[in-house]
């Protein structure tokens, strides 16, 4: 499979990722959700796109991580606001879409036919 993966400086376009120093955690991102892709069987012409989209979306759920699910704060007003995963990761959901049209998910089954 020729490698379509994404790269640091497209990655970095996105403000997720802009203002992040470490392009070694950046890389790994990208290294860690190709294998995903290439599992999810997905089509030369949106691998790149979907590489993308997976790492973006860990990079998501890392920086919610790290700021303990705050997704806007306020010091002394001692306001916070909770991130809403009602309407789920807007990458992992792209993703998911191109797997759906683009990929083979290994979470469904292959039909095979025989003539």
């Amino acid at each position: 499979m020729a490698d379509n993966k994404t790269t640091l400086d497209k990655l970095k376009k996105y403000p997720l990722a802009s203002d992040l120093d470490d392009d070694e955690y950046l890389q790994q991102l990208i290294d860690d959700s190709w294998t995903t892709v290439q599992a999810d069987h997905i089509k030369p012409v949106k691998q790149e796109e979907a590489n993308r989209m997976l790492a973006l979306s860990q990079l998501n759920v890392d920086a919610l991580v790290a700021n303990g699910g705050v997704q806007s704060a306020s010091h002394l007003g001692e306001s916070q606001t909770m991130f809403d995963w009602s309407d789920g990761d807007p990458y992992m959901n792209r993703y998911k879409d191109l797997v759906d049209q683009f990929g083979r998910s290994r979470h469904r089954g292959r039909a095979f036919s025989r003539d």
